[in-house]
């Protein structure tokens, strides 16, 4: 993969990306291309899953990327609920929610999972993935504002088609998933565009149980029209002194039957193992 920073040079400097020097004159557009290596995995996996996709690593020490397909890797997808990560910095930086204590109430409730026809508090939301309560809050946040985070961030596509509380699920969003491990990298450095309290916030509310507590991340879900459905997990592993190894896998399918729940974090998993053996 090669990554590309073009410079407009007014009389002579010296260009230095990664130990390699370039002389440049006056009013030269110099590119310089880095090389960016795209190490392999295993793939067999989810291969007998049956689902098309990819498993992706992005290692925060050395900056490598870990692909099981370099096309996938750059392949653009809906991001389902995976877009709570950022909805939920919209939702605390603009002030809808105060705190991940605050209760979110709507004014009827009717989905058909039972676990979330209820007030819950916005920690709770996140880890249930309650999307009638990301909806109201994601129309609180407005199309303006939202649209300005999506920009500003340089989220996906940034395309909010489909309407304000349905573009992540149903409409023209769209995120690959080196975008998404990338957005990751900035958030556990505290490098988007948002108050580091916020940021730290939803860090907090990402902490999920396996490996000890030391993955955090979110899964993902949607259908579309056609019947396509695309799955993710994303997050990171958290390690110490060092930076996390950033995950992110994609798959769709047809007929997602009663494995692809499950599936789209253990293949993540599997993949942090793989890499963090040869380490």
């Amino acid at each position: 993969m090669l990554k590309s920073n073009t410079s407009r040079i007014r009389g002579f400097s010296l260009l230095c990306k990664r130990g390699t020097v370039f002389l440049v004159s006056l009013s030269v557009i110099v590119s310089c291309f880095v090389a960016q290596q795209v190490r392999p995995l295993d793939d067999s996996a989810r291969l007998a899953s049956g689902f098309e996709g990819g498993v992706f690593l992005l290692d925060g020490e050395s900056g490598e990327f870990f692909a099981t397909s370099e096309q996938w890797l750059v392949r653009a997808a809906i991001p389902a609920s995976t877009f709570k990560v950022f909805s939920s910095l919209a939702a605390l930086e603009s002030g809808v929610v105060a705190s991940t204590e605050q209760v979110i109430r709507l004014p009827t409730y009717s989905s058909t999972r039972e676990e979330i026809n209820r007030d819950l508090d916005f920690a709770s939301a996140f880890a249930l993935s309650a999307l009638p309560h990301y909806q109201h809050l994601v129309r609180k946040i407005g199309a303006t504002k939202m649209q300005s985070y999506l920009d500003n961030v340089d989220y996906g596509n940034r395309s909010m088609g489909g309407g304000v509380d349905q573009f992540w699920i149903a409409g023209d969003l769209r995120i690959t998933p080196r975008q998404q491990l990338e957005f990751l990298r900035r958030l556990h450095r505290s490098e988007l565009p948002f108050r580091d309290t916020v940021m730290g916030q939803v860090r907090q509310i990402m902490q999920r149980t396996e490996r000890g507590g030391n993955v955090f991340g979110k899964t993902g879900w949607a259908t579309s029209a056609e019947g396509l459905h695309t799955g993710w997990s994303i997050g990171w592993l958290a390690r110490d002194r060092k930076e996390p190894i950033y995950f992110a896998t994609l798959l769709q399918t047809t007929e997602p039957g009663d494995s692809f729940l499950d599936i789209r974090l253990l293949l993540s998993l599997e993949a942090l193992d793989q890499v963090e053996s040869q380490h």
